[in-house]
């Protein structure tokens, strides 16, 4: 009987150790913030930038959200067979987010919003300064890997106006939900 109690004692207290250990699930509503790393090509030309992050989710299928890039590197970049050095002074970005709970630990989702930056240059030993405008649109996926903490893998495309290119965005950040 000593036997009997101590392995059903043994099965409880590990099944309970099991249950702990279990990601909890995606926050559905609240505040979010995030930071990580964007890497912007236009053109064929890669951009590095440190990405900043801040969102709402409205309910577990809705969320509107806030992007800001600041440049870790500049580039350089050839144009009419002259070297330019380049960068992304900033950019900011407004999206609306559809996403959708796969499992209670991930999200998949897709964005759609506007995007303004800021795009800096030398050439010829001047200083040009452009700003881009433009419809942006992506996707990606979200893990929450630890009760509010979560690791986010997305792509944006930006298609600026008045012929000014189209960039592609792939990022890597960090978010935390309150």
């Amino acid at each position: 009987m000593k036997t009997l109690l101590l392995a059903g004692s043994a099965a409880i207290i590990a099944s309970g150790a099991a249950i702990a250990q279990q990601p909890a699930p995606v926050q559905e509503t609240g505040f979010n913030l995030g930071a990580g790393y964007q890497y912007t090509d236009v053109g064929g030309n890669g951009y590095h930038n440190a990405l900043f992050r801040t969102g709402y989710e409205i309910n577990e299928f809705f969320a509107v959200e806030g992007d800001l890039t600041l440049p870790l590197t500049d580039t350089t970049v050839t144009v009419g067979g002259i070297e330019d050095d380049s960068a992304f002074d900033y950019s900011l970005g407004a999206f609306a987010k559809a996403q959708y709970p796969v499992t209670e630990t991930i999200n998949v989702f897709a964005r759609g919003g506007y995007t303004y930056a800021n795009v800096r240059g030398t050439f010829l030993g001047g200083r040009a300064v452009d700003d881009v405008d433009g419809w942006a649109w992506g996707g990606g996926a979200e893990w929450a890997f630890a009760g509010p903490n979560a690791l986010r893998f997305d792509y944006t495309h930006a298609d600026y106006v008045n012929d000014n290119g189209v960039s592609d965005s792939y990022s890597v950040s960090y978010v935390r939900r309150f």
